[in-house]
């Protein structure tokens, strides 16, 4: 995936020094979002991430959809922007690049902090809480530290590539 997404980023004039990968496969009490080093050919980094609540979404397992109002995860590859939403302003709006995320922007979804989250990443999975997740990529505020002086020390876009590896 490493590979495919750093040609992915050339093509798209993306940052081919990072990019974060989140695999939805994984429990979400486990670090399942990665931030991957291209110079250094791995993993320099892991935080957790919570997955939205929506269509019958369980903390067990996350339903994927791209519709406006669904509350849910998209999957596919998305540009994180320098841009903070309109609600959170410490985190930042994702433009989807694929058919199965192209709503991405107009829902408002961004990766940010949840200090819900924070709470919570003890248990095997992350009890879905609205409030704190509607699709977003949500993650802890030492991950979104983390992430966040990634996304303002590159020149250009961070590539995200959210998965399901079952």
């Amino acid at each position: 995936r490493a590979v495919a997404a750093l040609d992915f980023a050339k093509k798209k004039n993306m940052s081919t020094n990072y990019a974060l990968f989140v695999d939805y496969g994984v429990p979400s009490g486990t670090p399942r979002l990665y931030v991957w080093d291209f110079n250094k050919r791995k993993i320099v980094a892991r935080t957790y991430v919570m997955h939205g609540p929506g269509k019958g979404s369980t903390a067990e397992k996350p339903v994927f959809s791209n519709m406006p109002g669904s509350n849910c995860s998209s999957l596919g590859r998305f540009l994180v922007t320098k841009q903070h939403g309109r609600r959170n302003k410490t985190g930042y709006l994702l433009r989807g690049l694929d058919i199965d995320n192209q709503t991405a922007y107009v829902r408002g979804l961004m990766i940010h902090r949840s200090t819900y989250l924070d709470g919570h990443v003890w248990m095997k999975y992350v009890p879905l809480k609205g409030s704190s997740c509607s699709g977003c990529v949500t993650v802890t505020s030492r991950g979104m530290e983390y992430i966040g002086k990634l996304v303002e020390q590159e020149k250009r876009p961070i590539l995200l590539w959210n998965y399901c590896s079952r």
